[in-house]
């Protein structure tokens, strides 16, 4: 009998060791950092105004520091945090610099009981680590006041594609920890300096959060789209992910209305306009596209999630079973049959692919971990499209708004 693994218990073993959850004794630290989460609200569409007296919930706050800006903006704010020494924390972060009411619960999400309804829900980078990914978005949209907005920060599956094909190199090239600490410094020293740049961590900390935390489950952006509508939320915005699908599916992301029907065939392509990796594959000036191709982008859709499956299923990355090369040949070739499209930028996902498999094949081998490290790194320090810029990001931003 398979023995039942509780992440909750790894995924806190994890942060007590390295928390990812930055703590702040320094005021100039907290400013610049609050000063960041309010522009990034603005982004949102959400301005500063309508959190003015507010009540608010963050369901896994951590030690705080996400959360002290709603505060600073006129929420008050009740925070549930799992994990204990987090909790010590924000206690102290919050005691120091709050300005308004504030309260702080050690509890599992899932163990929650609350009949109190929020003006705003946040989940920052929580979902993806628990048991259960959509009863956690379904427990959130419940605690919200009809006229109230969830923001929910997720990782999401095709735009952690990448992030995971880093997991995968990591764990089959390193004996223990250490030596993943140590490769990653060298591999993806680009993906960490951006994360360091941004959220205010320490080198150490990213690592253990995006590497060696052990439960990873995202969701792609239609799942999450239909988890909102079946929790009767509307999309109301998004960060730069969705923007670029709105360049395709006009009818679907302009009017901000729930998925129905008539947006199937929109839907249908989401996974594709989605995937981080591929980003160019599906960007379009509208209407380029002809009924006769639909088949192909349908095709070259499929192809994209069984890779993404493949890569982000495969046994917490210590087993390379499920190693997609035969499914990228397959995306090449329906990649070249829709070059006459405009829509395609052919040589950017020739190369992006080509780069996969090359790294696949070398994980594939039965050569010697060390020379499998060395031949990567190789691979890495030539490459033009893998692991750079955009396609290295996989945090996604939804804000949904329940209708009065």
């Amino acid at each position: 009998m398979k023995k039942k693994v509780n992440f909750l218990k790894e995924v806190n073993k994890v942060y007590n060791e390295k928390n990812p959850s930055v703590y702040f004794r320094d005021y100039k630290k907290i400013q610049r950092f609050i000063d960041n989460r309010k522009n990034f609200l603005l982004n949102l569409k959400l301005p500063h105004k309508i959190f003015e007296n507010s009540s608010l919930i963050d369901f896994g706050c951590g030690s705080g520091q996400n959360t002290i800006t709603y505060d600073w903006l006129g929420s008050n704010c009740t925070m549930i945090e799992y994990d204990k020494n987090s909790c010590i924390n924000a206690g102290k972060l919050f005691k120091r610099f709050s300005k308004n009411k504030y309260k702080i619960i050690n509890e599992n999400i899932f163990n929650f009981r609350n009949i109190k309804k929020y003006d705003f829900v946040i989940s920052n980078g929580v979902v993806h680590h628990t048991h259960n990914p959509k009863k956690n978005i379904k427990i959130c949209c419940n605690a919200l006041k009809k006229g109230g907005f969830f923001i929910l920060g997720v990782g999401e599956k095709n735009g952690f594609f990448q992030r995971n094909i880093q997991r995968l190199i990591l764990y089959n090239i390193s004996n223990n920890n250490s030596d993943i600490i140590k490769y990653s410094k060298i591999l993806f020293k680009d993906h960490l300096n951006r994360s360091i740049k941004f959220g205010g961590r320490t080198i150490d900390e990213v690592i253990f959060d995006t590497y060696i935390n052990p439960k990873i489950d995202t969701l792609s952006t239609s799942e999450i789209i239909k988890e909102f509508s079946k929790n009767k939320l509307l999309l109301y915005s998004s960060n730069e992910t969705l923007k670029n699908i709105k360049s395709f599916t006009n009818p679907f992301m302009t009017q901000f209305k729930l998925m129905g029907k008539k947006n199937f065939l929109n839907y249908k392509f989401e996974d594709s306009l989605i995937f981080n990796p591929l980003h160019n594959l599906s960007l379009s000036n509208q209407g380029l596209y002809k009924i006769k191709e639909i088949s192909q982008f349908l095709k070259m859709n499929e192809s994209i999630k069984k890779i993404v499956k493949k890569v982000n299923n495969n046994n917490n990355f210590t087993t390379l079973k499920n190693v997609p090369i035969k499914d990228l040949i397959n995306l090449k070739k329906t990649i070249h049959k829709l070059k006459k499209v405009q829509v395609i930028d052919i040589n950017h996902n020739k190369i992006f692919i080509n780069e996969m498999m090359s790294i696949f094949k070398i994980l594939n081998s039965k050569m010697l971990k060390v020379k499998k490290f060395h031949k990567i790194k190789k691979i890495l320090k030539n490459s033009k499209k893998i692991f750079k810029g955009f396609n290295g990001i996989g945090m996604s931003y939804f804000v949904g708004y329940k209708p009065k």
